[in-house]
Protein backbone atom coordinates (compact mmCIF):
# COMPACT_ATOMS: atom_id res chain seq x y z
CA UNK A 1 0.00 0.00 0.00
CA UNK A 2 3.06 2.10 0.63
CA UNK A 3 4.10 2.28 -3.08
CA UNK A 4 0.37 2.72 -3.82
CA UNK A 5 0.03 6.18 -1.85
CA UNK A 6 3.51 7.41 -3.39
CA UNK A 7 1.47 7.17 -6.29
CA UNK A 8 -1.41 8.52 -5.21
CA UNK A 9 -0.16 11.67 -3.50
CA UNK A 10 2.22 12.44 -6.59
CA UNK A 11 -0.84 12.41 -8.83
CA UNK A 12 -2.95 14.46 -6.48
CA UNK A 13 -0.14 16.97 -6.18
CA UNK A 14 0.32 17.28 -10.28
CA UNK A 15 -3.62 17.13 -11.19
CA UNK A 16 -4.45 19.75 -8.09
CA UNK A 17 -1.43 22.12 -9.49
CA UNK A 18 -2.35 21.75 -13.25
CA UNK A 19 -6.07 22.55 -11.64
CA UNK A 20 -5.24 25.40 -10.43
CA UNK A 21 -3.20 26.88 -12.77
CA UNK A 22 -5.54 26.23 -15.04
CA UNK A 23 -8.42 27.83 -13.16
CA UNK A 24 -5.97 30.78 -12.51
CA UNK A 25 -5.74 31.35 -16.17
CA UNK A 26 -9.01 30.52 -16.92
CA UNK A 27 -10.58 33.61 -14.50
CA UNK A 28 -7.71 35.77 -15.45
CA UNK A 29 -8.48 35.44 -18.96
CA UNK A 30 -11.81 37.76 -18.01
CA UNK A 31 -10.39 40.28 -16.10
CA UNK A 32 -7.61 40.90 -18.75
CA UNK A 33 -9.96 41.12 -22.09
CA UNK A 34 -8.11 43.85 -23.99
CA UNK A 35 -5.13 41.24 -24.55
CA UNK A 36 -7.97 37.74 -24.83
CA UNK A 37 -9.71 38.64 -28.18
CA UNK A 38 -9.52 35.24 -29.59
CA UNK A 39 -10.93 33.83 -26.42
CA UNK A 40 -7.09 31.92 -26.31
CA UNK A 41 -6.78 32.19 -23.00
CA UNK A 42 -10.15 31.08 -21.73
CA UNK A 43 -9.30 28.35 -24.30
CA UNK A 44 -6.07 27.22 -22.71
CA UNK A 45 -7.37 27.91 -19.07
CA UNK A 46 -10.02 25.12 -19.91
CA UNK A 47 -7.68 22.88 -21.64
CA UNK A 48 -5.30 22.81 -18.16
CA UNK A 49 -7.99 22.59 -16.46
CA UNK A 50 -9.93 19.21 -17.68
CA UNK A 51 -6.49 17.65 -18.93
CA UNK A 52 -5.34 17.84 -14.94
CA UNK A 53 -8.62 16.26 -14.21
CA UNK A 54 -7.91 13.52 -17.01
CA UNK A 55 -4.73 12.85 -15.65
CA UNK A 56 -5.66 12.73 -12.26
CA UNK A 57 -8.78 10.30 -13.15
CA UNK A 58 -5.85 7.77 -14.85
CA UNK A 59 -3.79 8.23 -11.84
CA UNK A 60 -6.83 6.60 -9.71
CA UNK A 61 -7.37 4.08 -12.15
CA UNK A 62 -3.93 2.73 -12.03
CA UNK A 63 -4.03 3.20 -8.42
CA UNK A 64 -7.17 1.32 -8.07
CA UNK A 65 -6.23 -1.38 -10.53
CA UNK A 66 -2.70 -2.29 -9.05
CA UNK A 67 -4.58 -2.62 -5.29
CA UNK A 68 -6.98 -4.95 -7.17
CA UNK A 69 -4.35 -6.86 -8.72
CA UNK A 70 -2.16 -6.95 -5.34
CA UNK A 71 -5.37 -8.29 -3.19
CA UNK A 72 -6.81 -11.34 -5.65
CA UNK A 73 -4.90 -14.42 -4.19
CA UNK A 74 -6.29 -13.51 -1.05
CA UNK A 75 -9.13 -15.44 0.27
CA UNK A 76 -9.96 -18.94 0.74
CA UNK A 77 -10.41 -21.16 -2.97
CA UNK A 78 -13.76 -22.25 -3.30
CA UNK A 79 -14.02 -25.58 -5.25
CA UNK A 80 -17.44 -27.30 -6.54
CA UNK A 81 -18.82 -30.06 -4.72
CA UNK A 82 -19.25 -32.17 -8.44
CA UNK A 83 -17.58 -32.61 -10.97
CA UNK A 84 -20.11 -33.85 -13.29
CA UNK A 85 -20.37 -32.32 -16.66
CA UNK A 86 -24.06 -33.01 -18.14
CA UNK A 87 -23.62 -33.93 -22.06
CA UNK A 88 -26.42 -33.14 -24.14
CA UNK A 89 -27.26 -35.34 -27.09
CA UNK A 90 -27.77 -33.34 -30.50
CA UNK A 91 -26.89 -33.81 -33.48
CA UNK A 92 -26.31 -30.74 -35.54
CA UNK A 93 -29.13 -30.11 -38.61
CA UNK A 94 -27.67 -30.17 -41.69
CA UNK A 95 -28.20 -27.16 -43.89
CA UNK A 96 -30.57 -26.74 -46.59
CA UNK A 97 -30.48 -24.84 -49.51
CA UNK A 98 -32.97 -22.03 -49.36
CA UNK A 99 -35.39 -21.60 -52.33
CA UNK A 100 -35.99 -17.89 -53.01
CA UNK A 101 -38.20 -16.57 -55.84
CA UNK A 102 -35.12 -14.87 -57.32
CA UNK A 103 -33.10 -18.16 -57.68
CA UNK A 104 -32.77 -19.60 -61.44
Amino acid sequence: MEANQKMLDAVKWVSGTGCVIGFIIFALSFFVSDYNKDYIFTVVGIAITLSAAAIFLVGIFFVLTEEMVMNTHKGKRIEPETTKIIKMKSKAKPHTKRSTEFSN
